[in-house]
């Protein structure tokens, strides 16, 4: 037993010793092909970097970004395209947001590099923000006089939450979608007959898909962009708060109870055209940006099902409360993140296609 344990702990400590060794050499094994190269004996650099790049304890991942650059370099120089290709591509995996250096970067290296895919396949990240609702009424309805302007609209502040994924189509031109949550809320208040003053808060739960065109004015680290497109929004939930104060011969009585669910007396689908602008920082945390957000959605669609205007008749008798026909416009305010994914490829011409 003793001779065995003896046999384990002696390959640990050689198993150690060449990972030790392994991590130590490989920075000597990468300056050792540089300097191979720098002094023209070229065709020995693939197999200076071969053991350190196979090896899992060899290159850290800066290294291997140096030692494929210098790889490309070699393939590049004895006009070897396929393998330069293939190193190319593993530079890039590595290290997909590298920009080229014209002064120092060969021609044949910047050619090369400018025939693969260097942009974002996908976008993608997380928004929270806070949004304040713009009723526009379409037509006045009541169980007064409905031929005059009726009650006043306030909105309160309602929150979102959602994930974002932008599909870059052209060098500054995206297709942007998100998948959110939305909390709409307004109050709306008006006085019925001469007696009553009624209050209605509605709080809708909605889920929104935006889908938008994105383009953006700079490719800097600073990115100002505008958004222009349309939402689609589907109803959740829908909650009212009503209450009624009457005030007849100088006494007031109130009247009041639960929330009622309104679902049935809205449109489940509402959309409305969206335009906005805003700006992303790059490299913020990471390879991610920072976005900011401003936008305006302009309802295209009466949010009132006019057939069930009066089926709740809890609403209609106890409150004096008919709805007016009206859209939702909201301004929305967000905060977001968002990562890059890249897949480097070479990119096929359109005289390539053509052929195929």
């Amino acid at each position: 037993m003793k001779f065995f344990k003896l046999i384990f702990l002696l390959g640990l400590v050689v198993f150690i010793e060449k990972k030790v060794q392994a991590q130590n050499s490989c920075p000597q094994t990468l300056k050792k092909a540089q300097d191979t190269y720098d002094e023209g004996r070229i065709s020995e650099v693939p197999d200076i970097l071969d053991g350190c790049l196979k090896s899992k304890d060899g290159f850290t991942k800066v290294e291997k970004i140096s030692a494929y650059k210098l790889l490309t370099l070699t393939w590049l120089y004895f006009n070897e395209r396929t393998k330069a290709e293939e190193t190319m591509h593993n530079f890039l995996v590595l290290n997909p947001e590298y920009e080229i250096n014209e002064a120092l970067d060969p021609t044949e290296f910047i050619n090369l590099y400018n025939s693969f895919r260097t942009t974002p396949v996908l976008i993608y990240g997380f928004k929270v923000g806070l949004n304040r609702q713009n009723i526009g009424v379409i037509r006045d309805f009541s169980l007064d006089n409905s031929a005059i302007k009726r009650g006043q609209y306030k909105s309160a502040i309602g929150e979102y939450v959602g994930f974002n994924f932008e599909i870059p189509l052209q060098k500054r031109i995206s297709l942007l979608t998100e998948l959110n949550i939305v909390g709409k809320s307004y109050r709306y208040t008006d006085e019925i007959l001469g007696f009553a003053n009624i209050s209605f808060t509605e709080k809708q739960t909605l889920a929104e898909v935006p889908v938008l065109l994105h383009i953006n004015l700079s490719e800097k680290k600073f990115q100002p962009y505008i958004n222009i497109g349309g939402t689609f929004g589907y109803l959740i939930a829908d909650k009212a708060q009503p209450v009624r104060k009457d005030n007849v011969d100088g006494t007031q009585q109130d009247v009041s109870g639960p929330d009622i669910n309104i679902l049935k007396l809205r449109h489940k689908l509402i959309y409305s055209a969206s335009i906005g602008a805003g700006f992303k920082v790059k490299n913020v945390i990471s390879n991610g940006y920072l976005i900011v957000d401003l936008r305006y959605n302009i309802g295209l669609r009466n949010v009132v099902n006019p057939h069930n205007r009066t089926s709740n008749t809890d609403l209609v008798y106890n409150y004096l409360y008919v709805d007016n026909d009206f859209r939702m416009n909201s301004f929305v305010f967000s905060v977001g993140y968002a990562l890059p994914k890249y897949k480097p490829k070479i990119k096929v011409s359109k005289a390539v296609k053509s052929e195929q």
